[in-house]
């Protein structure tokens, strides 16, 4: 039986070194020897294979490679600032093979460190592979990809024992559990695809596969994404999955290009790539550029080997490889070995140094990679299936109708239970739903669901002119203004004079200025009662205590005053959060009470004067007459009951806060003195929503959100942007199901708990339980980034885990 050596990298860095784990296993995961240890310091060594790795980078688009391969590179390099852009094939060459010699003596020199930690690790892998008398292979796991493309296969232990090296993930999944298959069929089934082949030339891959013995060979070129996907779900399985032509890492994720029109990424096929792996995937190989996202969503999706190149990859080398490996995994070598092999016989490449790194194995570690008999062995048909069907048989020839009786009425019992304890799961969690004890749980999770959602760039269309701590205590303050303003009168008249110049379209001024202002400042009277790009706020009070504050007189001075005061009231949940975002709120009768008598937000007005400015809104702001596209918003108005609020009991209309997924990077921000006093570039102002507001905590409230807490200002922002883009980019709104959907929906999750709990045995049950709930959770998450659903979580959850173990304890088998 055959040993793995698995080398677990953990925190660390190159300055500070690393700690290590070392483990012996046995093929069938018996742990024979486990040692801490820690990998000594190694400074240069990350900046050093940087320098190889721009070198590379420029040999394979430079000059014969340029020729052949540039166009075809869709990838963008960083190249480091240091290197001389026109230097000469010849100089880079001869730079390039320095640093090999460099990087691999650095390695080299790492991995013989005499420190005492890292020794025992050393002396204790040379005692394992002097020892075995079958295969030992070698797999470091870490998670940090610089340390997968470090040269490892210098290290002196390895050459000396000829032993090769596999990567993985420090989180894995054991792929499907292995079927019996009958001997029937004796050849591998490889699927081979070649897409994209502009500036590449991919027949020698093709004949390297046709010359295998005891293959059957399907080649597909640059197919469809469609048929593609058809094919390799096949129900015939596929023990080898192929892929050559143009593929790249983008934001760590891999892509592959089927042709210059498709491309895909493996989680757009994923669920082919399972259904592959439950029909017996054993192997994908990626003879193509950049291939470590693949390598690592695929697995991820439980491929037990997938073999890749780290870098741009010309093509004499790619065919090289590919020829050279299965030239000795088809003769018989293991298939560590075999990419050893090929990967040694890489150097030929001298015009290329480095060339030998490029191929890298990442492997399943619950998985043993198959030998190419093996491969040949297997069969689609499952043993199982049939031994199943014999039992059957034999079942039904005995005859005892008595002990099928009792198996029918226990079988039924059993269902009765599972459907009691569902039922009654389900509307329990209702009714605790509907009196509000579940809503803070909910919560929790809706705040996750929407951190989790994918970053996305700052909204364009925003600019925020922050007003900072610095800012206020840097500004001149006038002798009989006092020090109370985040922003006086002769700086606001600046700001305001300078922003007119650069043409936005709104500006809108979230501080308030509920005083007159001194005649001296005339020009800031004038824009302020004049100017109707100019939006500005006020706060309804809602009590003796809190009498809020008013508006500009100068602006409530104007005929168009209801256009230009929007209030600035939000709305908090019971935890003190914000979620919501009001839309209409009707002020106190008694205006003693409160001197804001807006009926429209702040927010609203913004986006509305810019909405009109792009003629996608009319002209009137009355919320009577719903001019503004309200009826968009109608079906996203928050009753009682809705979503996974217990009541609503504030007035005034409310819609849910969908926030930009950039959190507090929304939009650009500018300090104000910025500027006021720095060269300001015309297209970062120009036709823009403009907000000016503070961030001095002295002169406004923090708000907590689900990004952390948040400034009035940049909370008004997240609100304007919200509906600008759902008018003017069709962003869905946040919404829910109707509450009968929501109740089957839970009744739903607790059926499928009870009913799961009978179908199988308990341990396999609760084995099972964790993958459900994360499926519950990811199809959650879709619904909400997809569909802008907010579907409940936190009551399905426990109403599957509720039923399942009600289920299970009720149906526990008496002891004889």
């Amino acid at each position: 039986m055959g040993k793995v050596a698995i080398l677990k990298v953990g925190s660390g860095s190159f300055e500070q070194g690393f700690e290590v784990l070392l483990q012996i296993k046995t093929d069938d995961n018996r742990l024979l020897t486990e040692l801490e240890g820690k990998l000594p310091p190694n400074p240069g060594l990350e900046g050093h294979y940087i320098s190889w790795q721009t070198r590379f980078r420029q040999l394979t688009g430079s000059g014969e490679f340029r020729r052949r391969f540039q166009e075809g590179n869709t990838e963008s390099w960083e190249i480091e600032a240091a290197f001389p852009q026109d230097q000469s094939l010849g100089n880079d060459l001869s730079r390039c093979r320095q640093l090999v010699r460099r990087v691999e003596h650095q390695m080299k020199d790492w991995l013989q460190s005499s420190t005492p930690s890292w020794r025992r690790i050393r002396e204790q892998m040379r005692v394992e592979f002097a020892d075995s008398t079958e295969e030992v292979r070698f797999i470091l796991q870490a998670r940090e990809p610089r340390l997968w493309k470090l040269p490892w296969h210098v290290w002196d232990l390895l050459e000396e024992y000829g032993i090769g090296i596999g990567y993985t993930l420090p989180e894995f999944k054991a792929s499907q559990a292995s079927v019996q298959y009958s001997t029937r069929s004796r050849k591998a089934r490889i699927l081979a695809v070649f897409g994209d082949k502009q500036n590449l030339n991919l027949k020698p891959d093709q004949d390297a596969i046709h010359k295998l013995k005891g293959a059957e060979s399907v080649f597909m070129h640059q197919p469809s994404a469609k048929q593609f996907i058809r094919t390799l779900r096949n129900p015939r399985g596929w023990d080898i999955f192929f892929f050559a032509g143009h593929s790249q890492t983008e934001a760590h994720r891999g892509r592959i290009y089927l042709s210059n029109r498709e491309s895909l990424t493996p989680d757009e096929f994923k669920n082919a790539l399972k259904e592959a792996a439950q029909h017996g995937l054993k192997i994908a190989i990626f003879n193509s550029c950049d291939g470590l996202g693949l390598a690592k969503e695929l697995i991820k999706g439980r491929i037990p080997v997938a073999i890749v190149m780290q870098e741009v990859v010309p093509d004499e080398v790619a065919q090289t490889f590919l020829k050279e490996f299965l030239t000795e995994y088809g003769t018989g070598e293991t298939l560590y070995t075999s990419v050893y092999l090929a990967q040694s016989r890489l150097e030929d490449f001298q015009a290329l140094p480095g060339a030998p790194w490029l191929p890298l194995i990442f492997q399943n570690q619950a998985d043993i990679p198959p030998t190419w008999q093996q491969l040949q062995q297997f069969n689609r048909t499952p043993v199982k299936r049939l031994m199943n069907r014999k039992g059957s048989r034999i079942l039904q020839s005995s005859g005892t109708t008595l002990l099928n009786l009792t198996s029918h009425r226990r079988s039924t019992q059993r269902i009765l239970i599972a459907l009691c304890a569902s039922l009654i799961t389900a509307f329990s969690l209702n009714f605790v739903r509907d009196i509000g004890y579940l809503e803070w749980l909910e919560f929790r999770a809706f705040d996750s669901l929407m951190r989790s959602r994918p970053v996305q760039a700052m909204d364009q269309r925003l600019v925020i002119i922050d007003i900072t701590q610095n800012d206020v205590n840097n500004q001149n303050i006038p002798e009989d203004e006092g020090k109370n303003k985040p922003i006086y009168d002769n700086q606001l008249e600046k700001l305001l004079e300078k922003l007119a110049a650069y043409e936005p379209s709104v500006i809108g001024l979230d501080i308030y200025r509920d005083y007159r202002i001194k005649p001296e400042y005339q020009s800031l009277v004038e824009r302020l009662q004049q100017d109707d790009r100019l939006i500005t706020v006020c706060e309804i009070g809602d009590s003796g205590e809190n009498s809020g504050r008013g508006p500009s007189p100068h602006v409530a001075a104007a005929q168009n005053w209801q256009q230009r005061i929007g209030f600035t009231n939000v709305v908090l949940d019971r935890d003190g959060h914000v979620r919501r975002q009001l839309l209409t709120l009707i002020p106190p009768i008694d205006q003693k009470f409160s001197p804001c008598r807006s009926q429209l937000p702040f927010s609203y007005l913004v986006a509305l004067k810019y909405l009109q400015q792009k003629g996608l809104a009319t002209s009137s702001p009355n919320p009577q007459e719903q001019n503004f596209p309200l009826s968009k918003f109608e079906s996203h108005i928050l009753q009682a009951d809705n979503g996974n609020y217990a009541q609503i009991i504030e007035p005034g209309q409310q819609i849910l806060l969908n926030y930009h997924p950039a959190g507090q990077n929304l939009a650009e921000r500018i300090s104000l003195a910025e500027f006021l006093y720095d060269p300001i570039d015309l297209a970062r102002v120009k036709d823009k929503i403009v907000l000016i507001g503070t961030s001095d905590p002295s002169f406004q409230t923090d708000y907590v959100t689900a990004y952390g807490e948040m400034s009035g200002v940049i909370l008004q922002a997240h609100a304007v942007s919200q509906l600008v883009s759902a008018v003017a980019d069709q962003r869905p709104l946040l919404g829910w199901w109707q509450q009968w959907q929501e109740e089957l929906w839970i009744l739903g999750w607790a059926l499928l708990g009870g009913l799961l709990a009978i179908s199988m045995r308990p341990r396999f049950v609760l084995i099972l339980a964790l993958p459900m709930l994360w499926i519950l959770y990811r199809y959650c998450y879709w619904l909400l980034v997809g569909q802008g659903l907010w579907v409940p979580f936190v009551p399905s959850a426990i109403a599957f885990i509720s039923a399942l173990l009600i289920t299970l304890t009720l149906c526990r088998k008496p002891k004889s």
